[in-house]
């Protein structure tokens, strides 16, 4: 599908998540059962409920417009965060970070964790760059990569240090420990890697229809590649600081914004923020509150959100 006009379903998927996060940050689970805050509770529980949801919100865009670069660069539907090993390499910084430091700040952490992101992706840019990057290779350069991140993060884990304890636990992805401060420079993050990647949206208007179409348009090639990698690396780095390796959301949001009919690069560049944002929204609300008192793992309540509405449209016939 193909919509005429964007803006209205645009405009509808914008006031679905105001919408959405007024209502998850006024209802919830007690002790006793499901219930609506009063004002004093509200007052109480909006300063630890709002940046979480904030942060959640930013963390979903920023994957899902990582998700919609990559997938244009590379005109590669399979193409993500978590399938080209960015988020391995987020999860190698991040845990280097821990056992390289004596005592890490967040500021460290969320250095090196996009940094880990970032030196992923390039390497995976240093192969493709060379060649046409057909699809084939893209995927295993990323799976190779994911592969070594992965055996080398599996090593440190098995020494059995107590600060393995601490990078597992950030794997399973939570938001729990956002405050104030996180969650307003990941908004911050968000708003401007979006902004960014609609600046470019010419580029990503002629990248998929192949290197030579691309050139022949005057396309900077080279630069333009290493530019959107770059950008979605630190949209990855970030939004994996704050709330785990969950880049899933990375390859389903630009699907879905897809099959709502955004064909236009800026478009789906809007639809998946919104729809990646809105996604992370209601998996931080289930992950907390479907195991009340405890808390789920955010990546399980993402996957099994999105998972089922995506394969309900890809297998959906046209009338």
């Amino acid at each position: 599908p193909r919509l005429a006009r964007a803006a209205p379903l645009l405009a509808m998927l914008a006031l679905v998540l105001v919408a959405g996060a007024l209502l998850l940050v006024w209802i919830g689970r007690v002790p006793g059962g499901w219930a609506v805050l009063d004002r004093e509770s509200f007052a109480a529980f909006l300063p630890m409920r709002l940046p979480r949801l904030v942060a959640a919100a930013a963390a979903g865009a920023a994957l899902a417009v990582a998700g919609t670069l990559l997938q244009r660069l590379t005109a590669n539907p399979l193409a993500s965060p978590e399938v080209l090993g960015v988020s391995g390499g987020a999860a190698l910084g991040f845990a280097l970070t821990l056992f390289a430091a004596s005592a890490p700040t967040a500021l460290m952490q969320m250095g090196g964790t996009m940094a880990g992101g970032a030196v992923a992706l390039a390497l995976v840019a240093t192969y493709v760059t060379r060649r046409d990057m057909p699809a084939e290779r893209v995927l295993l350069a990323g799976i190779a990569v994911s592969a070594l991140a992965t055996a080398v993060l599996s090593a440190m884990m098995a020494v059995g240090d107590a600060r393995s304890w601490a990078v597992l636990a950030w794997l399973s992805g939570s938001s729990a420990a956002v405050g104030p401060r996180e969650a307003a420079v990941m908004a911050g993050l968000a708003l401007a890697i979006l902004g960014a990647a609609l600046v470019l949206h010419r580029w990503l208007a002629a990248l998929p229809l192949g290197p030579g179409v691309a050139q022949g348009l005057g396309l900077p090639l080279r630069r333009a590649r290493l530019a959107l990698i770059a950008l979605a690396g630190v949209a990855t780095g970030a939004a994996t600081m704050l709330v785990g390796p969950l880049s899933f959301v990375g390859l389903m949001a630009p699907h879905l914004a897809r099959r709502a009919g955004f064909a236009r690069a800026t478009d789906q560049l809007a639809g998946a923020a919104l729809i990646g944002a809105i996604l992370m929204l209601a998996a931080d609300f289930g992950a907390r509150m479907a195991g009340f008192p405890y808390e789920l793992p955010l990546g399980l309540f993402a996957s099994l959100i999105g998972a089922p509405w995506l394969l309900w449209l890809m297998t959906r016939t046209a009338r």
